[in-house]
Order: C-alpha cells, then sequence, then structure tokens
C-alpha cells in the first residue's frame, strides 16, 4: 500500500511517501522497482540542493525492513564506502536516519528514523527560521538610520520578517496535522 500526500506550501512542494511493508525479499523480487524508487529520491533531493547520494540511502532505508550495514548499503547502492559512511554520518546528524545495534555484529547499521519525513519537514522549517532571525537584525539596524534607502531596507527587512513568521506559523499547523495522520496511519 503506497501514500502519497502532496503538500504545498508557500514555495515549497513536499511530496511525502509512506511504503509499508516494504521487505527485503521485496529488493530482491522487483529490482527495477527498487532502482526506480533510489534514482527518484536522489532525484527530488538533487532537486533541494541536497546531495543526491543522501536521496538514495534514504531510499533504500525506507524500503529495508532491517536494518542495513555499511556494507549492504554500499553493494545494493555500487558504491563505495567512504561516500556512503560520510553521507550516512551526515543524515543520521540530522536525524533523519538512526543508528542500530545488531547483537552478535560489530557493524554500524541504520534504518530510516521512526517520522523521517516530519523530521525532514522539521529541519526544513529550522533552516526557514532563521531568515526570521535575519530579517529582524538587518531591520533592527536600518529603523534607525536616516534616509529613504534605508527605511525601504527597513520596509523590505520587515516584509521577509512577516512572511517567515507566517510561514512558520503554517509549519507549525502541519506538523501538527502530521503527527495526527501519523498516529491514524499506524494505527
Amino acid at each position: 500500500m503506497r501514500w502519497l500526500i502532496n503538500l504545498k506550501i508557500p514555495t515549497f512542494t513536499f511530496e511525502i511517501f509512506q511504503t509499508i511493508q516494504l521487505t527485503s525479499s521485496f529488493m530482491d523480487n522487483h529490482p527495477e522497482l527498487k532502482n526506480s524508487i533510489i534514482t527518484d529520491f536522489a532525484e527530488a533531493y538533487s532537486n533541494f540542493g541536497l546531495n543526491p547520494l543522501m536521496g538514495r540511502i534514504i531510499a533504500l532505508l525506507i524500503i529495508s525492513k532491517d536494518p542495513q550495514s555499511l556494507d549492504d548499503i554500499t553493494e545494493k547502492l555500487e558504491m563505495s564506502k567512504g561516500p556512503i559512511s560520510q553521507i550516512c554520518r551526515r543524515l543520521k546528524e540530522r536525524n533523519l536516519i538512526e543508528s542500530v545495534w545488531v547483537p552478535g555484529d560489530r557493524k554500524d547499521y541504520y534504518k530510516a528514523s521512526e517520522d523521517i519525513f516530519g523530521q525532514a519537514f522539521q529541519n526544513q522549517k529550522a533552516k526557514m527560521s532563521r531568515n526570521i532571525q535575519i530579517a529582524k537584525k538587518y531591520a533592527d539596524i536600518a529603523k534607525d538610520m536616516n534616509g529613504e534607502d534605508e527605511q525601504y531596507a527597513y520596509k523590505r527587512m520587515r516584509e521577509m520578517q512577516s512572511f517567515y513568521e507566517l510561514m512558520d506559523e503554517h509549519n507549525e499547523q502541519f506538523l501538527k496535522a502530521w503527527k495526527s495522520k501519523l498516529a491514524e496511519l499506524r494505527n
């Protein structure tokens, strides 16, 4: 079963895919579909200005029921271990993937975070929230300056601040709605 939620937020479109009960045998039994999913995620990440390898790793972990070692990921994506290890660290720092301990094995294993889509959205929201701070900083500097150019800059910084504050409010509403929807999907 596949769910597609197409969310349009000012200047951003997020397509959130939830794939339910896809196992390792799914990947073995449907290599063309697996490759298509991985390719599409790589392209989606690239469209957001991110490394396509991030998208490939995320896709692989989303469709893998069992945790994957670095060796597994390297083999399945047919890439060298160095870049995969580096990207896995970055994805882990962003809370998109988690390290998993596998009893009796000393290798590093990874799985997609439980709410990977909500976490990705929160990461994006945090980036946009920084724009509020930038706008406030320069609006505060420009507001006390005299001159037509300075007042114009102040006005534009206030517009920027208002835009991102409004976006932040809508993002908060969306996150609440998403958590409710996720709970519904998992019941």
